[in-house]
């Protein structure tokens, strides 16, 4: 069993809240004018975290899950490519790297992704003193038995020195993998009405970074960010009674 004393506040997104709420403190802190009459000290917000080894069980479930997908995304990836590179956006590489690249962006996509997987075991095998592998691809491709190694030892590298970095990494990859295939993406109808012309038509796909407006007539972008934070602003305002279910 983990130590309490030893946790801290686990850094997914089951503590997003938790360090907005934070970062605001420190703002409101920043910007208080202990000369102001009018004005009294921040308080310090009163949500607690989630603690983690660093990372919750929730969140060690998702890294396991989508290091298992990323095989996936991997194989969707190449399966839709075109063997031809694109232009402008879509010729951006995942990591900036200064080797040439080539005819493929799909194909130096999952070159990337290779190395990054085959980086995370050297490091775990250098921890554990363990000699690393000659060569890998012969028994199945390299990103899948790469894949497979780190799963097999998942339990102790998600607790080790760079668990941290690993998951965040991990996470990251997925994400990016996920929007480059264009796997598993839904387009999802928003509760709220629309600021601009009132309509409830907001909808997000997911991977997106802004709210869209359906309306043709409209078509008002809203970050996510800031449509999520009406939406708490908005339930906490009617758990207090503060405003109507219609409104609401």
């Amino acid at each position: 069993m983990t130590d309490m004393a030893s946790e801290q506040a686990c850094p997914g997104t089951c503590n997003r809240h938790y360090r907005e709420a934070h970062e605001a403190f420190r703002q409101a802190l920043a910007d208080y004018d202990p000369l102001d009459p009018e004005t009294s000290r921040p308080l310090p917000p009163d949500i607690q975290p989630w603690p983690g080894d660093p990372w919750c069980g929730r969140c060690k479930s998702r890294i396991r899950e989508t290091l298992a997908e990323l095989d996936d995304l991997a194989a969707l990836l190449m399966a839709t490519a075109d063997g031809h590179r694109g232009s402008g956006l879509d010729s951006e590489r995942v990591s900036g790297t200064s080797t040439a690249m080539s005819p493929s962006q799909a194909g130096d996509d999952l070159e990337e992704l290779t190395s990054m997987l085959r980086g995370w075991e050297d490091a775990y095998r250098d921890l554990r003193d363990w000699p690393s592998l000659a060569r890998r691809g012969h028994l199945a491709s390299a990103v899948t038995t790469c894949i497979a190694w780190l799963t097999l030892h998942l339990d102790e590298i998600i607790t080790a020195p760079f668990a941290e970095d690993f998951g965040t990494e991990i996470l990251k990859w997925h994400r990016e993998f996920t929007n480059k295939a264009k796997a598993g993406q839904r387009t999802l109808r928003k509760p709220l009405r629309c600021p601009r012309c009132q309509m409830l038509l907001l909808t997000w796909t997911e991977g997106d970074s802004h709210v869209i407006c359906g309306n043709p007539d409209c078509g008002t972008h809203i970050p996510l960010a800031e449509y999520e934070a009406e939406v708490d602003r908005r339930g906490t305002a009617l758990a207090r009674g503060e405003l109507e279910q219609e409104v609401a």
